[in-house]
Order: C-alpha cells, then structure tokens, then sequence
C-alpha cells in the first residue's frame, strides 16, 4: 500500500476560474503605467498560471525578469513595488517573508478603480 500523497502548492490548490488574463492585460495596457511597468506586468502574466499566480520562486525571480526585459535587477525591484502599489500584483510582505532565499510568490490583481463596474453613459452615476 502506498501511503505517500502529493500536498498541493498555494497556486493548484487555488479555485481556477477567478482570473481573466485577457481582462488584466487589457486593464494594464489602458492604464496610465509607464511602459517598463506595463511591460513587466505583460511577462508576469505571460507566466502566471490559469489563477493568475506566479508560485514561490518561479519566473518572477530578479534574473529571469532581467534577462527576459533586459532591465537591471534595481529597477526591476522599484517596477515590482510601483505594480503593488499600484493594486496589479498582490505578494507577501517582505519584511514577514520566511524565505529569503527564494522569490515571493506574486498573484496578478485589478486595481479596486478598474474592478468596479464603470456608470452607464449619460448616467447620474
């Protein structure tokens, strides 16, 4: 009898369906985010799973998105902060992060602005 069983990771765990990538890339490339931002949530997104999540340590790490956008690792970290701030990625707070070692985990979000249904034209709203 085989007693060993596979625990899922955060990312296949998670309930599909809940995110539209084509939804988000519109949502990004309409904004106002300068292009490296835009470009940088572009290969996020690109890697991100059906849920919208990059795992821990996946593709998201400082020299792959380097080498993929041709950007230093500097500008990389200030890009993956101003698309937080920005509400487009959601990670674990660095200063409680566990591991420091290996790269947060990042799960593409839309901005609150951009998640609420726009009033109607010639509405009051």
């Amino acid at each position: 009898m085989d007693t060993t069983r596979t625990i899922p990771t955060p990312a296949a765990a998670a309930p599909r369906g809940s995110h539209d990538r084509a939804v988000w890339e519109r949502t990004l490339l309409a904004s106002d985010l300068r292009r490296d931002l835009r470009l940088i949530g572009l290969i996020l997104s690109h890697y991100a799973d059906g849920s919208g999540r990059l795992p821990m340590d996946g593709p998201q790490r400082l020299e792959t998105l380097c080498e993929l956008a041709r950007i230093d690792g500097k500008r990389i970290r200030v890009i993956l902060r101003e698309l937080e701030l920005s509400g487009y990625i959601r990670r674990p707070n660095l200063h409680t992060w566990h591991n420091r070692a290996a790269a947060r985990p990042i799960v593409l979000t839309l901005p609150a602005a951009a998640s609420r249904p726009s009033p109607a034209p010639g509405g009051n709203g």
